[in-house]
């Protein structure tokens, strides 16, 4: 790969910044004295300034981590009034003077401070004391910390923690087994960095705390004293300091740098660098077959634990999108529509993750969940992402849920194994995402919702992101396993063939609003919109029927049909297989119905050819290649169409 050269206007400057920075640096390297350095760093006022500087700097990342952590949690993930001028606050610890902050903590923790009286009746004093100093330190530190650890929090998707809860873990578990070993690299960047930044502190310290040997002279205050009577003592020192510094740095190795790309630092390896290995496979860059699992997978227990009673479902979800579901158990219901329609939507308001729906009375069973917190309603979902805890292997993403419910280890993975065993993914329970197939994580996905016994199941879009000859056999499974389950299922799903081949019901939605719900035959012989003729692959044309056969489409154009109609609006749909193209306009007669056009797109569908007609109306034709090379169809050909009245259904809406 050619190297780009450096435009000279840039390189320059850019040199020279380099020597300034640097040169300081190297003038304590060139005036350390080397001879007496050891003599110099382990006399007794620097190894007591070291030792206190060591106790003030952890005591600093203590405080600093109890009380960042949930700050940098709370920036990152609610939305509240005030929330810009929290995090000016949360910074300017780090554009102050020192000196200002420590006059700052004068007047906030000092004597005559604003809670200095009602410290000092508690018998706390904090100015000029050691517990001042780490108070001093982690006031400067503490920003580091929740900076890094905010841009970590940023990147990490709420999918992840969202999924969690589904399985029912309570927030603070959320928080405890998914955020923090996620977010870990930030987290750690963030804590070095502060660790660093409180070692180093000097203004805020001798301001507040003073400057006592033995209790709050730290190294920095040492170095300050040393420059006054011996400035090779202060050399030597400053090096020591200079040193922790660029050691914490070299092992941050940049990780407290936020990428646009990823949202983690650059480098950041363990969970960040899983995950997005884990997503490049669900889009289909994964270079093993998609199906290959190791058939030689343990025996499966006899039984996945206690079975799960039926629940059947009845909802009324209302607000961005609004429907009434009354589904006995064991119904599966495919959720369609056209992008925006609110489908996730739903899904969301079911598990009470959204407020702009929500299910009000949320029955499973003979129990109303729409009060419940979402970890409690045992509903669980598998996101179109999947979303499998990257830093977990398999056997620990299914037991998960079980585990949140309370169930001791051992059964939790025994009924973990039941599941994944049952979904041909077993001998991969070692495995963590990373490295695993788009179907082998759809299984594993499928295995720990199913584990975790809900009442409810939620499937968004479930096979969107496999490659056909994955989606062939995870939907034979999917058909396999939703037979069984006692509960409700709902697919959000754009295919009609998993619409038509999963669900025993078809939802459609349209600009969040109930469209159709039928059965997929019903479905198919009448559709009730032009969306869902287009899913079913058919041509629909809005209109209204007339008396004597005619129906008047909404773009101006008629058609005739067979059959008399009562005047009504409706669709009338044709499918693409009964109309014919021809390159000269046909005889009269039969068929009753033909008009002129021009081939706008040829593509492939099957063993067959689609053509798009515009005309009035348009109208999608389905022909063989051979019809097309004989017809020496190109984009742009003037073409005619024919329909026989026979072949066109009108559909009352």
């Amino acid at each position: 790969m050619t190297r780009a050269r450096t435009p000279l206007a840039l390189g320059l400057p850019a040199a020279l910044a380099v020597a300034f920075l640097f040169l300081p640096l190297a003038g304590i390297l060139a005036r350390t004295p080397w001879e007496t350095l050891p003599s110099r760093l382990t006399s007794q006022p620097v190894t007591e300034a070291l030792q206190l500087s060591l106790f003030v700097s952890a005591w600093a990342l203590l405080l600093s981590l109890v009380l960042g952590v949930p700050l940098a949690w709370l920036l990152a993930r609610v939305e509240f009034r005030g929330k810009s001028l929290v995090r000016c606050l949360v910074m300017l610890p780090m554009v102050l003077p020192p000196t200002v902050a420590g006059v700052a903590l004068l007047q906030g923790y000092g004597r005559r401070g604003v809670l200095g009286p009602a410290l000092e009746s508690m018998g706390v004093t904090l100015p000029f004391s050691t517990a001042g100093a780490v108070v001093a330190s982690a006031f400067v530190a503490m920003p580091f910390l929740v900076i890094s650890l905010e841009g970590a929090l940023a990147g990490l998707h709420p999918r992840y923690e969202e999924t969690a809860t589904s399985l029912g873990a309570a927030p603070l578990r959320v928080f405890r087994t998914i955020t923090l070993p996620m977010v870990a690299p930030g987290l750690i960047a963030g804590a070095a960095l502060s660790w660093a930044r409180a070692l180093g502190e000097f203004g805020a310290t001798i301001t507040f705390a003073g400057n006592l040997p033995g209790e709050t002279q730290t190294l920095p205050l040492q170095v300050y004293l040393l420059l006054q009577d011996d400035p090779e003592g202060a050399t030597a020192v400053s090096l020591l300091l200079l040193l922790i510094a660029t050691t914490v740095l070299i092992s941050l190795r940049g990780h407290w740098l936020q990428t646009q790309a990823n949202g983690r630092g650059r480098g950041g390896g363990g969970p960040a660098r899983g995950v997005t290995r884990d997503l490049r496979r669900r889009a289909g860059h994964s270079t093993r077959p998609a199906e290959a699992v190791n058939h030689a997978a343990p025996e499966a227990p006899d039984h996945p634990g206690p079975a799960p009673a039926p629940h059947p479902l009845r909802t009324t979800v209302v607000g961005a999108t609004n429907t009434t579901l009354n589904a006995p158990a064991g119904t599966t219901i495919a959720v369609v529509g056209p992008n925006g329609a609110g489908k996730t939507t739903l899904l969301r308001a079911l598990l009470g993750l959204t407020p702009r729906a929500t299910a009000t009375p949320l029955h499973l069973g003979d129990k109303d969940m729409a009060e419940e917190p979402p970890h409690r309603r045992r509903i669980s979902w598998v996101p179109q992402e999947i979303s499998l805890f990257p830093h977990l292997t398999a056997l620990a993403n299914t037991a998960y849920g079980l585990r949140a419910q309370g169930v001791p280890k051992a059964e939790a993975h025994r009924r973990a194994r039941y599941w994944l065993n049952r979904l041909d993914v077993g001998a991969l329970a070692h495995r963590k995402p990373a490295s695993l197939s788009g179907g082998q994580a759809q299984r594993v996905a499928l295995a720990r919702a199913l584990a975790a016994r809900p009442r409810l199941l939620l499937l968004d879009e479930p096979l969107a992101a496999l490659d056909q000859s994955a989606r062939s056999a995870v939907r034979h499974t999917l058909r396999t396993h939703l037979a069984d389950f006692p509960g409700v299922c709902l697919i959000v799903t754009h295919d009609p063939v998993e619409a038509v081949s999963l669900a025993d019901h078809v939802l459609v939605l349209e600009d969040g609003a109930t469209v159709q719900y039928a059965t997929p035959a019903e479905l198919t012989r009448h559709p009730r919109s032009p969306w869902v003729a287009r899913m079913l692959g058919r041509n629909a044309w809005p209109g209204k029927s007339t008396a004597e056969g005619t129906l008047l489409l909404d773009d101006g154009a008629s058609l005739t049909t067979a059959d008399s109609h009562e005047p009504a609006t409706g669709l009338a749909v044709v499918p693409p297989e009964a109309v014919s193209v021809h390159t000269t306009r046909p005889t009269p007669g039969s068929p009753r119905n033909t008009w002129q056009g021009a081939v706008r797109e040829i593509t492939a569908h099957g063993g067959r050819l689609r053509v798009l007609v515009t005309g009035e109306p348009d109208v999608v034709a389905e022909i063989t290649p051979a019809a097309a090379a004989e017809l020496n169809l190109a984009e742009g050909t003037p073409v005619w169409v024919s329909v026989k009245a026979t072949e066109i259904t009108f559909v009352p809406l």
